[in-house]
């Protein structure tokens, strides 16, 4: 009798500990699953994936550089004025319509590349093994060219109610808002909790009050929606204006690149840099921040940008600049007011040219140096 008891007895220790090691399995599985960017200093890298198509495999070598350099997301800039680079049934550019060579998807109508829903969700679950966040960005109401042309063959009469121009959208027209949450909405399920999904909203035509007030609506409706899928939003500074600054939603994550949007008109010049907020003025009125200096860490795919020589010129650049420094190459122009502590991250951009150069696999080589150097300078933990 004494033996079965003890056998009992290791028995039920046994189970008990297969039942304490499973639940510390899942809380330790689950905490590090977490979005990154709510719990540590954002440092990433925003890729191109509309001007330049890059494959499941060469965004997985981006996601694999980050995570070896201690950062912790990707933003996928997934849409522009030369291609909506993702499937989507709204735009009638899906899998079972496209010419498929390899892993790779073209529409055969623009014939171009684009990823498919089933890679993007892979590459935002790889990214949580490897602790990075995948981001994608569909880039609106502006940067719609590629857009727009696809709908206007699925929807002619929709394209004549939101296209202000062949590039933009109507932001101030219920019929654009209806159609980036339509757009959006195939996406978001994706992507867990409280993870990031960017809207673009940069380099959008803004004159006066009346623009003022529509853009703050467009933005704030499209953050109340993306909030009640349970996901958190991200959008350029550009369409953040001065005027009645403390209406918008303040938890909306701003990447901030440019005051004047490096435009070389001096009237427009003026009028960005007299209207847009300034990285230090949202800080102070509670917006969080990542410097994405368009000076010091934007990397465009010239073959000019490229060089041995330039390369050296921008690791020396690179080394006299911290995140204070926000306005281009205004060196002098710091953020240390109130709030300065909103300013939380930085990110290094890989932008493609138009047309590009370069394929997604040979501008990764090339980039390569790039991505090492800046996430030695800036690691998140």
């Amino acid at each position: 009798m004494g033996k079965k008891k003890s056998v009992y007895s290791i028995l039920i220790a046994f189970l008990l500990l297969i039942v304490i090691s499973s639940v510390s399995f899942f809380i330790y599985f689950n905490s590090k699953n977490d979005p990154v960017l709510s719990k540590e200093r954002p440092v990433g890298l925003n890729l191109d994936c509309a001007r330049m198509y890059n494959s499941p495999n060469t965004i997985k070598k981006y996601i694999n550089d980050i995570h070896k350099g201690h950062g912790n997301y990707i933003m996928l800039h997934l849409s522009d004025n030369e291609r909506f680079g993702i499937e989507s049934k709204t735009l009638n550019q899906t899998t079972h319509n496209a010419k498929k060579v390899g892993n790779v998807y073209y529409n055969q109508k623009t014939h171009l590349a684009f990823l498919s829903k089933d890679q993007l969700k892979d590459l935002i679950n790889y990214g949580k093994r490897k602790h990075v966040e995948v981001i994608p960005e569909i880039d609106l109401p502006g940067h719609a060219q590629a857009m727009l042309q696809l709908l206007s063959k699925v929807n002619p009469k929709l394209v004549k109610k939101v296209e202000n121009s062949p590039q933009e959208m109507f932001y101030q027209r219920k019929a654009t808002l209806s159609l980036s949450k339509q757009i959006i909405r195939e996406y978001m399920s994706y992507l867990k909790h409280n993870d990031y999904f960017s809207i673009g909203a940069d380099e959008l035509a803004i004159n006066g009050h009346d623009d003022d007030k529509a853009i703050m609506h467009y933005l704030n409706s499209m953050d109340t929606y993306i909030n009640h899928h349970g996901l958190k939003m991200m959008a350029w500074n550009d369409s953040f204006r001065k005027y009645d600054l403390n209406r918008y939603h303040k938890n909306i994550l701003i990447n901030y690149w440019s005051l004047s949007g490096d435009v070389t008109d001096p009237g427009a010049y003026k009028d960005h840099v007299k209207n847009r907020a300034t990285l230090p003025e949202l800080n102070r009125d509670g917006f969080k921040t990542i410097n994405c200096n368009s000076y010091f860490t934007y990397i465009v795919a010239d073959p000019k940008n490229l060089t041995s020589q330039s390369y050296r010129y921008w690791r020396h650049e690179l080394h006299n600049w911290n995140s204070k420094i926000w306005n281009e190459d205004h060196t002098k122009q710091l953020n240390n007011g109130k709030g300065h502590q909103n300013n939380i991250g930085v990110s290094l951009s890989f932008w493609g040219e138009s047309p590009n150069p370069y394929s997604g696999s040979q501008f990764y080589k090339k980039s390569y140096p790039y991505v090492q150097y800046f996430f030695k300078r800036f690691k998140a933990y």
